[in-house]
């Protein structure tokens, strides 16, 4: 009896879980190619260009909408199941409580997972290369927005290197090169202009080509008394951890990253003196946010209760969708506090999920126990 239950329960759920996800995700769709399908005609960019970039867009939105669909899925599958009585029968038959939020949790954890590998199948992948496609075929030759790639890098004897890439061609070629070196008391000393550059075969070394080095000579106060100029076909430089991946990455959502990505960029930000609170934040969200689809398993689960003394499912709907989205916008709100307060990483990225999991236990106790 018990296995029959957990089969109709589970097919209930998935199929309402997965059918709010296919509903959200048309919609979203929709909205993106209303929004590309001005720009047909405009140059080489095609409708088959505006559908390739809006199905590169899918697997973010599938990543971000997950927990959400959870909720508002589950919602609708059990007051379906309890509309029509059958969660009456299967408590007559033995189906406890306790049971009933194992089997819950026994979906979550599935989906979590599917989540987690969503998350860390590079979803950044997918988003630079719809961008590349939509920029190539706009003839666009800026990569970067605003003022391009910013980086710093500590160089020997307590040097160092300021390093700007105005953009990346290709995918691969960085383009117009700025490297500007500083003594440890923040004195300019050299200046290197490149138009491209290729990386090499040992990471982080790069071949700039058409170069242009300037040595600045200084006095005591810091003001420029001399400078020569030397013109260089090429030039290998040793850029350390601003590598190929990092600067195809640097614009990219820091939710889209891999966790060995942000790792990388933690390392990176942590070695060069610079701040890296807000890649902090997101490695702990990307560890924690898929755990928000147990937590949203349980919220929907008093909406089944609920359901057997009161009507009105398009209530309950809505009020799925606004728990929903309280708890999408509280991990944004998370991710951009991460900068401005001086809570612990952890506990920044666990609050939402911790607040609602409260929620959720309460709300359960509560209705249970009328």
């Amino acid at each position: 009896m018990m296995s029959l239950i957990t089969r109709v329960f589970y097919k209930e759920l998935l199929a309402a879980i997965f059918g709010v996800m296919a509903g959200f995700l048309l919609l979203f769709a929709t909205i993106d190619a209303f929004g590309l399908v001005n720009k047909v005609g405009d140059f080489d960019f095609t409708y088959r260009t505006m559908f390739q970039v809006v199905a590169l867009k899918i697997p973010d939105y599938a990543y971000q909408l997950l927990p959400i669909c959870t909720l508002i899925g589950s919602v609708l599958a059990l007051s379906s199941i309890a509309s029509r009585s059958e969660l009456v029968v299967w408590r007559v038959s033995g189906l406890s409580l306790m049971r009933l939020m194992r089997l819950m949790l026994g979906l979550g954890f599935l989906l979590t997972c599917i989540l987690w590998l969503v998350g860390e199948m590079g979803l950044a992948r997918a988003e630079r290369l719809g961008k590349e496609i939509s920029d190539k075929a706009l003839h666009k030759k800026e990569f970067f927005e605003g003022g391009g790639y910013w980086s710093k890098q500590n160089l020997a004897d307590g040097k160092i290197r300021m390093i700007n890439v105005k953009s990346l061609e290709s995918g691969s070629t960085l383009k117009l090169i700025n490297l500007y070196e500083f003594s440890p008391d923040f004195v300019l000393q050299t200046m290197v202009q490149a138009k491209s550059g290729t990386q090499q075969a040992k990471v982080g070394t790069w071949q700039l080509h058409d170069v242009r080095v300037v040595k600045v000579k200084s006095d005591a106060s810091g003001a420029v008394t001399r400078s020569t100029q030397t013109e260089l076909p090429e030039l290998t430089v040793d850029l350390a951890e601003n590598t190929l991946t990092v600067f195809r990455n640097y614009d990219q959502s820091r939710v889209n990253l891999t966790l060995h990505q942000l790792q990388e960029r933690i390392n990176a930000l942590s070695d060069t003196g610079q701040s890296a609170r807000k890649f902090e934040v997101a490695y702990w969200q990307k560890v924690i946010y898929p755990l928000g689809i147990l937590v949203m398993m349980l919220l929907s689960l008093p909406f089944a209760y609920m359901q057997t003394r009161k009507g009105g499912v398009g209530i309950r709907v809505f009020a799925g969708i606004l728990i929903g989205l309280s708890f999408f916008v509280l991990t944004a709100m998370a991710q951009y506090l991460g900068s401005f307060v001086a809570w612990s990483p952890i506990v920044l990225a666990a609050a939402p999920s911790a607040l609602f999991l409260v929620i959720a236990l309460v709300w359960i106790y509560r209705v249970v126990k009328v």
